[in-house]
């Protein structure tokens, strides 16, 4: 399934109606290059699920958990080449699982198994890429 989003609010929307087909255990892959709008996308899809508070991307922390229904587990890989180590598997069946740069989840699970999101720029707008995602 594929998206055109021509802003910001466009792409909080459509983090919004990802939300409503998440369950816990769901592992997310959140790929783009830096500023493509991930952290936009998981602010749309915990503002889907209720959560009123601010949302930043992990980035220094590695993890964010949110206490929705079901409860969320935002992370952050980017400064991190392997999760092996950081606890990540702990979440892996509790939560949904949010993950920005997920490649340093390969020694892990098999990604090819879990849900996809990408994000590309294109012109003024962004193409959103799912997949392994029911809408």
């Amino acid at each position: 399934m594929e998206f055109f989003i021509q802003d910001e609010q466009a792409m909080l929307e459509l983090g919004n109606r990802i939300s409503k087909s998440l369950h816990r255990g769901d592992l997310v892959l959140l790929e783009g290059h830096l500023g493509a709008g991930k952290t936009t996308l998981v602010r749309g899809i915990l503002h889907g699920l209720g959560w009123k508070e601010p949302v930043r991307s992990p980035t220094y922390n590695l993890f964010a958990p949110y206490d929705t229904d079901p409860p969320v587990l935002h992370a952050d890989f980017y400064r991190i080449s392997d999760a092996q180590g950081t606890g990540i598997e702990d979440y892996f069946d509790s939560h949904v699982c949010l993950v920005e740069w997920p490649d340093a989840l390969r020694s892990l699970v098999d990604l090819t198994l879990s849900s996809k999101v990408e994000i590309t720029t294109e012109g003024t707008g962004r193409r959103v890429r799912l997949s392994n995602i029911l809408l």
